[in-house]
């Protein structure tokens, strides 16, 4: 079995991977300015920044203690960065880590958080009390207000003023903590699998939110609702489908444990390939990039026809892939970047890989803004802060 270490080495024989990446692709003027309010990036759950520049190698600009368990990906808002982990919320300058403030809640960090109208969202699992879906006041972690839930949320997708989130039996809209819409679907677990409530799995699951519906992982099942009264506008089966959608070009792309589908806005199936995973994907311009079982594959948005596929070291992925500019990043024990091209005859295609020192957990995903790339390391129980080398 091939070692972590072997991150991204292609998956067919090409040029050896160089640490640092070659001169055409390191020889760049970083951009990693913004904000990074939510899984998914934004309510498509596409993942992508395109107005922003990677650099070619990347330094830890500081560390900053969590507690247990940080597995749910930071987000950034107002210079400040947002991380859960099981003691609850912290505030962290963007800059240096100095903690502006840190909230302990009655339970735990059930899913990724989310940055909207001042607010940091947290989905909250207790266990003697009725879950919620919690919102914090971004200045001092002071609660706004809260809901109570008939099961566990998972991460909420913010549009047009209302808040869209599964839980474990239904999907919800929310606005200001009044239950707009509720409609219920089955659980999300795969007893046959070992999977029996995907925790691990529903902490970075998001709908995927347009204007024209609300897309999310059913059992064996893609289903779009209705944003405006949660009533169903189709349904397509998606065996082991449990990650979050992505919105793109008019369709909605699910990836299940055999397959990955596309469907367009009226539920007709664009394409459906045998290729999937307990895995995750993000989407930009005409590419769908697939990160499951063993491989990060780019594939097209519009027919599904593979562009490219490198190796990876595990079977299972709960962080996306990152889309920043023209570079995709993934968190599998170290944080690689490639070019999106992929790998080429004279070239790996990589930017940047940070090494042994820090552990980017494949559950927890990446976030930029502010001048870093954030990764929670489970392993120390940490966040990282990375910056552009000198």
């Amino acid at each position: 079995m091939p070692s972590r270490r072997t991150v991204l080495a292609s998956a067919i024989a090409l040029a050896p991977i160089a640490v640092a990446g070659c001169a055409a692709l390191t020889d760049r003027e970083a951009d990693l300015g913004g904000e990074w309010h939510q899984l998914g990036y934004d309510a498509t759950n596409r993942n992508v920044v395109p107005d922003r520049t990677l650099p070619g190698s990347v330094t830890t600009a500081w560390t900053a203690p969590t507690d247990r368990w940080p597995y749910v990906p930071p987000v950034v808002a107002a210079d400040t960065v947002f991380v859960g982990a099981s003691d609850g919320v912290r505030a962290l300058e963007a800059g240096d880590g100095t903690e502006r403030w840190h909230r302990t809640l009655e339970g735990r960090i059930a899913a990724g958080l989310a940055v909207d109208d001042g607010t940091v969202l947290v989905p909250e699992q207790r266990l003697d009390d009725p879950d919620r879906l919690r919102a914090l006041d971004l200045e001092d972690g002071e609660d706004r207000w809260a809901i109570d839930l008939e099961s566990r949320p998972f991460a909420p997708s913010p549009l047009d003023g209302a808040l869209f989130f599964r839980t474990q039996e239904a999907c919800l809209a929310v606005d200001a903590g009044e239950v707009l819409w509720r409609t219920e679907l089955d659980r999300l677990a795969y007893d046959e699998y070992n999977v029996p409530d995907a925790d691990d799995f529903t902490a970075t699951i998001a709908p995927a939110v347009t204007a024209d519906g609300v897309a999310v992982p059913d059992h064996d099942a893609l289903v779009c609702l209705d944003p405006a009264d949660g009533t169903e506008r189709w349904r397509v089966d998606l065996h082991g489908a449990i990650s979050s959608p992505v919105a793109i070009d008019d369709a909605v792309i699910g990836l299940g444990l055999h397959e990955t589908v596309s469907v367009d806005d009226d539920g007709t199936e664009r394409w459906r390939v045998e290729r999937g995973g307990w895995g995750t994907i993000a989407a930009a311009d005409e590419h769908v990039y697939t990160l499951a079982r063993n491989g990060l594959s780019s594939r097209s948005v519009a027919d599904g026809e593979a562009a490219w596929e490198v190796s990876t070291g595990n079977e299972i992925y709960r962080g996306q892939p990152a889309i920043v500019g023209d570079a995709v990043m993934v968190a599998d024990d170290e944080l690689v970047a490639i070019d999106r091209d992929g790998p080429g005859l004279a070239s790996s295609g990589e930017l940047f890989r940070t090494g042994d020192d820090h552990h980017a957990t494949t559950y927890g995903g990446v976030a930029v803004g502010a001048g870093r790339i954030f990764v929670v390391d489970g392993f120390e129980n940490q966040l990282v802060a990375f910056e552009p080398a000198p």
